[in-house]
């Protein structure tokens, strides 16, 4: 069995979303937090949290920057050909559910994901952790690896494919899947440690590629 794992922040998604209101809000002390976590002070998800918990964007303004939030050209065509082909599919976002649940509303349509949780408490964001792994080297509020190992002890044939772009969040899931489409900061992690990988563009170059290998898959 085919199941396809799809990063959503600059994958699925052409903008990071909470690295471009980061960047718009809260500039100074995301350089700061991040130069931090660069010299290995803290996990990804001690970041996260140090950032964003008790943020006080408005919720309106949240809302109507994610209006602004292009898919990938080929995201709407990568989960119809999924369903298609009853192919799992799944968004595995260190991202959060409340932002996943507002962008299907406005692109219109549905997939299965797993996320951080936010939530807003008194007109400030509340953030949990949704999958963490503290024997995964990650680091990260949703242990992609952890999700893939999961889907397996329940499918033992599956052939899991993980698409993403960052090394923070996606190696962990990169190396555990058995097909791994890579761009951006994951593509030159895994040409640094030498593990396999197919570089995409935009996601019809993953669907080309799938729709080359699916007699292989079935």
């Amino acid at each position: 069995m085919l199941a396809v794992f799809c990063d959503f922040d600059g994958t699925f998604a052409v903008q990071d979303v909470g690295s471009t209101l980061a960047r718009r809000h809260l500039g100074a002390r995301r350089s700061a937090l991040w130069a931090e976590f660069e010299r290995g002070e803290g996990t990804a998800w001690e970041y996260a949290e140090r950032l964003f918990d008790g943020f006080d964007l408005p919720e309106a303004e949240l809302l109507a920057f994610l209006e602004t939030i292009d898919l990938d050209p080929g995201a709407q065509a990568l989960v119809a050909w999924c369903a298609k082909r009853d192919v799992p599919f799944r968004v595995v976002s260190d991202g959060f559910d409340y932002n996943l649940d507002r962008l299907q509303d406005i692109h219109g349509l549905r997939f299965d994901y797993t996320a951080n949780g936010l939530r807003y408490e008194q007109g400030r964001w509340r953030i949990r952790a949704g999958g963490p792994n503290a024997e995964c080297g990650c680091g990260t509020g949703i242990c992609k690896r952890s999700v893939i190992e999961s889907w397996r002890l329940s499918h033992p044939n599956a052939f899991c494919v993980h698409i993403g772009d960052g090394r923070v969040s996606d190696t962990c899931g990169a190396l555990a899947a058995d097909l791994t489409f890579a761009k951006s900061s994951l593509a030159e992690e895994l040409e640094r440690r030498g593990a396999p990988f197919e570089r995409f563009t935009v996601l019809n170059d993953v669907i080309a590629s799938l729709e080359r290998r699916f007699s292989d898959f079935v």
